[in-house]
């Protein structure tokens, strides 16, 4: 008796037998498509979750798999798949399932900072694989000129804006989350892990650190101040001024602001 579709493509993904296979739709949207797949394997009960996600908008499936194989600091990825140009599909990452984990900024938001450092350490010597990848190098300078072409209004702003991305232009290229929040920092068994790569480019490490930052602020109710930068430049070896740090935050509120 022949499997049926979603039986045979989790056991051809996983490279496994397995059995009653059923799926959950989590959450469906024009960015992206979420499924949870329980199945059985070796009498295991299993779970897995699967992303699909535009074509023209999959960085994340590229990239995700490299991470994994340098870091533990990412889901596990178990298969992925970009179907041919000529075909009517999205591509998709099957990864560990860690949908029902918490938020790491319910406990010391300076491990989310730990597992970026990590993570940028992880893949420190990967420049070329990662803009093979389609990883784009994104300066704060460039940051911000496109964001006030976006604007199309010459604002005091993006004077200070402008300025603020010269002074840091000096610190190091290192991959950026591009996205790095409370909802992707996830506590699990082997510590925090990010979610959502779809977003991440070679750029200005702070960038990221000033987003969480706010975001810390916004989830908490509480200011971390200036200590999540200066925490970042001690695990990093850079010296983290508070002038940096204001000018990283008034980067991270333009260009976040010509995104909306």
């Amino acid at each position: 008796m022949s499997q049926d579709p979603l039986t045979a493509f989790v056991a051809r993904s996983l490279r496994a037998d397995v059995s009653d296979v059923r799926s959950e739709l989590v959450a469906k949207n024009a960015l992206m498509e979420i499924e949870r797949i329980r199945f059985s394997q070796d009498g295991v009960e299993r779970s897995l979750a699967l992303k699909r996600v535009p074509p023209d908008d999959s960085l994340e499936v590229q990239l995700l798999p490299l991470l994994a194989r340098k870091t533990d600091r990412v889901p596990r990825v178990l298969s992925r798949g970009v179907p041919p140009s000529a075909v009517p599909a999205w591509p998709w990452v099957m990864t560990e399932d860690l949908l029902d984990t918490t938020s790491a900024c319910h406990e010391d938001p300076r491990a989310v900072v730990l597992t970026k450092v990590a993570i940028e350490r992880a893949v420190a010597a990967d420049g070329p694989a990662l803009k093979a990848l389609g990883v784009k190098t994104l300066t704060p300078v460039e940051l911000v000129e496109r964001a006030v072409e976006r604007a199309a209004t010459d604002r005091p702003l993006d004077a200070e804006a402008r300025a603020a991305a010269g002074l840091l232009s000096s610190l190091p290229t290192v991959l950026c989350h591009g996205e790095l929040a409370c909802t992707h920092a996830r506590l699990t068994a082997r510590g925090v892990i990010l979610l959502e790569w779809r977003r991440a480019y070679l750029g200005c490490g702070l960038l990221d650190v000033a987003q969480f930052t706010e975001d810390v602020r916004q989830f908490t109710g509480e200011d971390p101040g200036d200590k999540l930068f200066a925490y970042y430049g001690e695990l990093t070896g850079n010296t983290v001024t508070k002038h940096m740090a204001r000018a990283s935050r008034l980067v991270s509120q333009v260009t976040r602001a010509a995104s909306k």
